[in-house]
C-alpha cells in the first residue's frame, strides 16, 4: 500500500526514512512522505515514531550534510572519515535541527525502556530484524499500531503490520 492509502483517524508508525526523504528535497519520494509527516501535524492521522529513530534520522541526514562537503570521500568512507577528523563534524551544523524539526510534526515520540529493547530481541530471532528496525516493531506491538509508513522493504516479513511505502506518483496532501 502507499502512504496515501492510509484513511484519516489511524494511528502509524513512522520510519526514518521517511524523515530522510522528507528532510531531503531532491527526493523523487519527498512529496509522499512530505504529504504523510502534512497530515500528522494537521491531526488527520496519529503519528507515532520512537527516539532512536529519531536519532537515526539525524545521523543519516549528518552523513548526508557530510556528503555535500567532502564530495572525493566515497559514501561508505565518510562514517570512519569522520570518525577521524571530529573538527570536520563540529562544521556540520544543518543536520542539527531534525530533532527539532521532527517534534513540529505532532507525533508522538517514544522513549523506549530497557524492557522493550530486551523483548525487541525476539523481533530480530523471529523477522531477520536488524536492531533498529526490531526495536520499531517491538514498540508497534507494545502500542498496538499495525500501519507501518517505510520504505524498507525488510519490514514486510512482519506478518503482524500493514507496510505502506511512499510513492513516486503524485500525491496531495488532504
Amino acid at each position: 500500500m502507499f502512504l496515501s492509502d492510509l484513511e484519516d483517524g489511524f494511528s502509524i508508525f513512522v520510519d526514518a526514512n521517511i524523515f530522510i526523504y522528507h528532510f531531503c528535497k531532491k527526493s523523487k519520494l519527498n512529496l509522499a512522505s512530505s504529504n504523510l509527516l502534512e497530515r500528522a501535524e494537521r491531526a488527520k492521522i496519529n503519528g507515532v515514531t520512537s527516539t532512536s529513530v529519531v536519532q537515526e534520522a539525524t545521523h543519516r541526514m549528518m552523513i548526508a550534510e557530510a556528503a555535500t562537503i567532502l564530495p572525493d570521500i566515497k559514501a561508505k568512507d565518510l562514517v570512519q572519515y569522520l570518525k577521524a577528523h571530529p573538527d570536520i563534524v563540529k562544521e556540520l551544523v544543518s543536520h542539527q535541527s531534525i530533532p527539532e524539526k521532527i517534534a513540529s510534526f505532532n507525533l508522538e515520540i517514544i522513549s523506549p525502556d530497557i524492557n522493550s529493547i530486551e523483548r525487541s530481541q525476539q523481533m530480530k530471532r523471529r523477522y531477520g530484524l536488524l536492531s533498529n528496525d526490531a526495536l520499531s516493531l517491538q514498540i508497534m506491538e507494545d502500542l498496538k499500531i499495525n500501519n507501518l509508513a517505510s520504505n524498507d522493504s525488510d519490514f514486510e516479513r512482519a506478518n503482524f503490520i500493514t507496510f505502506y511505502k511512499p510513492s513516486v506518483r503524485t500525491e496531495s496532501p488532504e
